[in-house]
């Protein structure tokens, strides 16, 4: 025996009987029939439509819920850059060409971005309208 062996405890298994399978009095025996498919059918929509009740109400309690805005006002370049799902490189030279709004104490200062100027930019078209307007400098 191995100095790690445990003593297994036997599971009692239930016991077995045997019942007429007509008249069953308490119905354990009686036979299951599958639904039928206008019962499948009827027993689905009644699952969809509680599901669709609880689907609305849930975003019905997320839209009138006010959001707590836990998110800082003023972000770095790294924060920023993950913000708008840029590379920090890309958003420096952005910056660098004020085509993105930044803050920057002086020259070769650390850059900051107020967020809801981020957005703003976002909403605007982002960096697609910076490249059109480029495009159309170089024309």
């Amino acid at each position: 025996m191995s100095a790690y062996a445990t003593l297994r405890k036997a599971v009692p298994q239930p016991a077995l009987r045997a019942v007429p399978q007509d008249g069953a009095p308490d119905g354990l025996n009686a036979v299951h029939k599958p639904p039928s498919a206008d019962q499948s059918r009827q027993l689905l929509d009644v699952l969809i439509d509680q599901l669709a009740d609880r689907v609305a109400s849930a975003l019905a309690e997320r839209l009138t819920t006010p959001t707590v805005d836990v998110a800082p006002e003023w972000l770095d370049s790294r924060a920023a850059a993950q913000y708008l799902g840029l590379h920090r490189d890309t958003l420096r030279k952005l910056a660098a060409e004020r085509a993105i709004p930044a803050e920057q104490d002086g020259p070769g200062c650390k850059l900051f971005f107020r967020r809801s100027d981020l957005d703003e930019w976002r909403m605007a078209g982002g960096r697609t309208s910076h490249l059109a307007a480029a495009f159309a400098h170089a024309a």
